[in-house]
């Protein structure tokens, strides 16, 4: 019967009825058994996620990060916890709580072994600006790095050159 349920809220996903998936996973995870995390581990961590994805798409953000705590709380590495990471902060900004968005990624960021200095002099940005243009390019396309660079706003002068 999960199975079935997951189908079902599989589906509904693909048809943008992201409550009536929830439901549907909702009760998939009723019927799995109460140790599913240890003897079901992918299939928990792909039904929470869904359920977390359908509950945020339906403005149910508390439910949401309930879901996303316990993936936090159950997973098993960070690569399994990353797109749960992800929705999290897009729900923060979502609601606005750009402080708690911050905070999230800073946190997962210093997990990673990266940090986010405390401030950010022009000169450090001057320095950053090359650098993200390359990845951008590498990543996009010298057309989308032109077209960022025409509208960013660490562009000094109207001319579209790099600071």
């Amino acid at each position: 019967m999960a199975k079935l349920n997951i189908a079902a809220g599989e589906k509904a996903i693909e048809s943008c009825r992201h409550k009536t998936a929830y439901s549907y996973l909702d009760n998939a995870l009723s019927l799995l058994p109460d140790d599913h995390w240890n003897s079901n581990y992918d299939l928990s961590l792909r039904v929470s996620f869904m359920m977390a994805s359908a509950a945020n798409s339906s403005s149910m953000y508390d439910e949401a990060e309930i879901l996303l705590q316990r993936i936090f709380d159950k997973g098993h590495c960070t690569t399994d916890k990353l797109p749960s990471y992800h929705l999290l902060i897009t729900i923060f900004l979502s609601q606005g709580k750009v402080v708690d968005a911050y905070n999230t990624c800073s946190s997962m960021l210093s997990h990673l072994g990266e940090t986010i200095p405390e401030t950010v002099t022009p000169q450090a940005v001057e320095a950053i600006v090359p650098e993200t243009l390359y990845k951008i390019e590498k990543h996009y396309g010298a057309e989308c790095s032109g077209r960022w660079l025409r509208t960013s706003r660490f562009v000094r002068s109207s001319n579209s050159t790099p600071p």
